[in-house]
């Protein structure tokens, strides 16, 4: 027979002793399972990569168009501003010009190329605006080089045009085949540099992008 302390407890639970759950429980592994989980209290959500400007290729073609346009248009005023030096220059071999004449046409030729380098690196500050990509800033500047060559090439092929006579495509075939190569060289180089001064210009501008701080692209 078993004792009445085994079969009746001492004290009954009351109707709030029932009720009440002890935190420090330890409660089945299947009512864990069925209640709802929490994600921590204070959760950040996680970070994502700002997005590009739409269209943001196309634009920056099209400014890379207009730079070589307008990198054309200064060596156009340039040439025809000194077209009497340029015809002096056309009466002379390269070995007998005298000094004075060669030290200005080389003078002409470093402004027109500090003009063009000005205009590529605010092109690419606005390529870096408007597109914010860099790779495209340097894609805008070798596209306007190559404009600005091929328009400079097709000037020099006007007989009224001050620098005409430098145009290497005379000679025939070979003189034909010489020519291409020398502007396919020139033109190469020009774009590499154009992108370069672009690229840097870009950079300017959004080195503190949220598109490159902490992101690469």
């Amino acid at each position: 027979m078993r004792d009445q302390d085994e079969e009746y407890p001492k004290h009954q639970p009351t109707r709030g002793e029932q009720s009440h759950h002890d935190p420090f429980e330890i409660q089945d592994e299947g009512e864990l399972e069925d209640r709802p989980r929490r994600g921590p209290a204070h959760q950040r959500e996680a970070a994502t990569i700002p997005q590009l400007p739409r269209g943001h290729a196309r634009k920056a073609l099209i400014i890379g168009v207009i730079l070589g346009v307008l990198v054309s248009l200064q060596g156009l005023i340039l040439t025809l501003a000194n077209a009497d030096l340029y015809r002096k220059a056309a009466g002379y071999v390269l070995g007998n010009m005298p000094v004075n004449l060669a030290g200005a046409l080389v003078g002409i030729l470093f402004l027109g190329l500090g003009i063009s380098l000005l205009i590529y690196l605010f092109g690419g500050m606005l390529i870096g605006r408007v597109s914010v990509h860099r790779r495209w800033a340097f894609i805008g500047g070798f596209v306007g080089a190559v404009i600005s060559s091929i328009i400079g090439a097709l000037l020099k092929q006007i007989p009224s045009y001050p620098n005409a006579g430098n145009t290497g495509f005379s000679g025939g075939a070979l003189g034909l085949g010489g020519g291409l190569v020398a502007l396919l060289s020139s033109t190469i180089l020009l774009g590499v540099l154009a992108g370069l001064v672009c690229l840097f210009g870009a950079w300017l501008v959004t080195r503190r992008h949220p598109y490159y701080v902490g992101y690469s692209g």
